[in-house]
């Protein structure tokens, strides 16, 4: 009688019916209460049941069965400041990322000009601050190698970059030339090719343009490398209105799958646009938002500070654009009901914007708006973000790679505002991580190490750097799943394992919750799962 009673009970469970089901596992599903479960179903691309092996085993009838074998499940990784054509892009210029020297730059331009023979070269990634003379180049070598080519290097923030003298020729620069929000180096009444922030923008400009079938091309290849590294949600840090045409185009057309919540540059085009549509869907793709550049980078000096640099104290940046019109275009996406992102790296610019956003946003409660980066910010400010409801977003591999030298751009003093993502927390209740890619590695574990220990990939400083502003691991993984999601109101649709959310996640290799912190960069991607569908598998031969 109770095996019959059994049968019958279970009979009447598996009427329901599941594509997938995972069991066996350690699903962290990143929920208000942070619930971990063993088993999850799925159909139709959305989660339709997670709770207790055997609940999920006996309550559905399925085919594809996964058996976990104990390995950790996450929601799938979202990079929260990012640039995905930017990084496409690199997979057709020089890379330059590591060169130890000038030098080395140099022999890197030569052998990709022997191999490529291109009628223009552009490449990405030298950084000064690791050569023995950290001081910037000069095009002079350039200029002799290829006088008859065009040659533009942006450094790895890409806000500074070297441009020999054909680029600059194309571009109409000369020694007389002067551009609002960017800096043009002259030393002895020569253009030295150094290019700071608009000033670059204005050669990249002049440069042949890459056709949208190449850039389709290279989009492509690029997505497999986000899946390859867990990701499944990207924060697209910028748009210009050729490229979101483009990215409209293949959204729509299925092209490009990755969820994107891509923020317009804010110029005439992109705002007549914004006007017209609205908040936008296509696809995977989103924008309801701009992207406001307010000052260069850190590590060019570029970023504005309210006092000057303490290693270049004749200097203390600049910003890109006037407050006033910064202000038009809060007011503007106020109106449309769209989000501001603006890219802040000095304490001026951070308290600049603040102030603006905090007039603007007067009485507005639940607007999401952001500051990207947040990376120098002076005491009295911080609490802008607690009393406004302003989301920081910020880049943790940022801190380990200018931990070598900011405390020299900064000094003993202002650091202790720099990087701060634990007083950010505190302060907004959330933070949102991301990498800025390519100006660091798209790995989101690399993030989550960077965030939780502070400390490079060989272990240093054996302390942590400025570690009192280190995150929790718990604290890191919502940074990169969760928070971001609801920064974009895409919570309610993804970022947490949850019932009636898109099945996108992510399995490890080993547990990067628990491990130990040596071997949390020996952890890796089994396999990346869109909306249910395999994305991309460490073991398949494919």
């Amino acid at each position: 009688m109770t095996l019959l009673l059994t049968l019958v009970l279970l009979g009447c469970y598996q009427t329901k019916t599941a594509d997938t089901i995972l069991h066996n596992g350690k699903i962290y599903t990143c929920d208000k209460n942070f619930n971990i479960f063993p088993a999850m179903a799925i159909k139709d691309g959305k989660i339709i049941d997670i709770g207790a092996e055997r609940e999920i085993l006996n309550g559905y009838s399925c085919d594809n069965v996964i058996d976990l074998e104990k390995k950790p499940v996450y929601p799938g990784f979202h990079d929260g400041h990012c640039h995905f054509l930017g990084y496409a892009q690199t997979k057709n210029q020089v890379d330059l990322i590591g060169a130890t020297s000038f030098n080395e730059v140099v022999e890197r331009i030569k052998a990709f000009q022997e191999e490529r023979n291109t009628n223009y070269i552009t490449g990405r990634g030298w950084d000064q601050t690791l050569w023995k003379d950290a001081t910037f180049p000069n095009n002079t070598e350039l200029n002799t190698l290829f006088p008859d080519i065009p040659v533009l290097i942006r450094r790895v923030d890409g806000h500074a970059a070297l441009a020999n003298a054909k680029a600059l020729e194309i571009a109409g620069i000369t020694t007389e030339t002067t551009i609002e929000g960017g800096y043009i180096e002259v030393i002895d009444g020569r253009l030295t090719g150094i290019l700071l922030d608009n000033a670059f923008d204005t050669v990249s400009r002049a440069m042949p343009i890459m056709p949208d079938s190449e850039k389709e091309e290279l989009l492509q290849l690029a997505q497999k490398d986000f899946y390859e590294v867990g990701l499944t949600s990207l924060n697209d840090a910028g748009l210009s209105p050729e490229d979101r045409a483009l990215f409209v185009d293949l959204y729509s057309s299925e092209a490009l799958e990755i969820r994107n919540y891509a923020m317009l540059f804010p110029d005439e085009e992109n705002l007549d646009w914004a006007m017209e549509n609205g908040i936008f869907k296509t696809g995977n793709l989103h924008i309801r938002s701009f992207k406001i550049l307010a000052d260069g980078a850190l590590g060019s000096r570029g970023a504005c500070l309210l006092e000057p640099y303490s290693d270049d104290t004749a200097n203390s940046g600049f910003l890109l654009q006037e407050a006033i019109e910064i202000k038009e275009i809060c007011e503007l996406a106020l109106e449309l009901e769209y989000q501001v992102n603006t890219h802040c790296i000095g304490d001026k610019a951070n308290r600049t914007l603040l102030e603006i956003y905090a007039e603007v946003l007067e009485g507005v409660s639940d607007h999401r708006w952001k500051i990207e980066h947040a990376q120098v910010i002076n005491e009295a400010d911080f609490d802008y973000f607690l009393n406004y409801g302003i989301v920081p977003s910020v880049q943790p591999t940022h801190c380990t790679s200018d931990m070598r030298w900011a405390e020299d751009r900064l000094g003993k003093d202002r650091i202790k505002g720099a990087y701060a993502y634990k007083t950010l927390l505190e302060k907004y209740g959330k933070i949102v991580l991301g990498t800025d890619f390519p100006v660091e590695h798209i790995n989101p574990i690399y993030t989550f190490y960077a965030a939780v220990f502070r400390k490079d990939h060989e272990g240093h400083p054996k302390e942590g750097f400025y570690s009192s502003e280190a995150l929790t691991r718990e604290e890191a993984l919502l940074g990169m799943t969760i928070w971001p999601a609801f920064s974009n109101f895409e919570h309610h649709e993804k970022g947490s394992l949850e019932k009636g959310k898109y099945a996108d996640f992510v399995i490890l290799s080993q547990d990067i919750m628990e491990v130990s912190e040596e071997e949390v960069l020996n952890s890796f991607v089994v396999q990346t799962y869109l909306e249910g569908n395999l994305k991309y598998d460490a073991y398949s031969l494919e």
